[in-house]
């Protein structure tokens, strides 16, 4: 319902002056996830593009948000405006079939020569057996990691969700309870956790600082005492590791 009230100046619309006030009070949030995703993307991706659709995803959290279902704007916020930006990236398959078939012998090489050695090959191990050398091998891992790192936001939010995968078009009901639905997400995140726990322990502790600890590269290259270049490495690793050990366990995240 419009909420309507004269002022001096005549009638005015309560309800748009309330959004208008959180867009503006929020709208770093925007920044703030453009430069998240940004990490993931190719150096051709417009920044400015992924903004205009953050601002939009902003604009629909402003109007949409109800304060009644006790969450902040600011979660809710980064929620529609990272999905925003994500439903943009995937109308733009901007990984083409070449970069797809590289991604999936990656994979099938990766788990191939984990059953052969009995354990995580490492890097300089599918390297050789790609027949390439380490460099060659670290960009092949940067260019796929957005496939990746669609693929887990994918799957995050069927975990968040419950929906197959797509973005929440509004906030759940507190009280909705579903005890087979709430079992299955469990089941899940367990999962997702196992996975977590087996990257070997630089990539796991990069996961943990970027993910739970909300850090940006930059200071997590502080904290790591690496670049932070090498941070990104280690990062476009780690998604592709969760991506493969989560397709082994048969989840459709891809």
């Amino acid at each position: 319902m419009t909420a309507i009230k004269k002022g001096k100046s005549g009638y005015i619309n309560t309800n748009l002056i309330k959004r208008d006030k959180l867009i503006t009070e929020n709208i770093s949030l925007v920044k703030y996830v453009v430069g998240k995703i940004m990490v993931y993307l190719p150096s051709f991706v417009d920044k400015e593009d992924l903004t205009e659709y953050g601002i939009l995803g902003l604009m629909e959290a402003a109007e949409k948000y109800d304060s009644r279902n006790n969450t902040k704007f600011g979660t809710y916020a980064i929620s529609r405006i990272r999905g925003a930006i994500l439903d943009h990236l995937r109308s733009q398959d901007w990984l083409p079939r070449s970069m797809r078939d590289k991604a999936t012998m990656v994979r099938d090489t990766y788990v191939s020569l984990e059953q052969k050695l009995n354990r995580p090959p490492r890097s300089e191990e599918i390297a050789t057996e790609l027949k390439m050398d380490l460099a060659e091998w670290e960009k092949l891992l940067a260019g796929i990691s957005l496939g990746a790192f669609l693929s887990l936001e994918e799957y995050s939010q069927k975990l968040e969700n419950n929906k197959d995968g797509n973005r929440c078009q509004e906030i759940r009901d507190p009280k909705s309870h579903d005890p087979l639905r709430d079992l299955e997400t469990k089941e899940e995140k367990t999962l997702l956790a196992n996975a977590i726990a087996q990257l070997p322990k630089k990539e796991r502790l990069v996961i943990s600082l970027y993910y739970y600890e909300d850090l940006m590269l930059r200071e997590i290259s502080e904290i790591m005492g690496v670049s932070e270049s090498r941070v990104s490495q280690l990062h476009h690793k780690a998604l592709f590791l969760l991506r493969t050990k989560m397709n082994k366990v048969s989840l459709n995240i891809c």
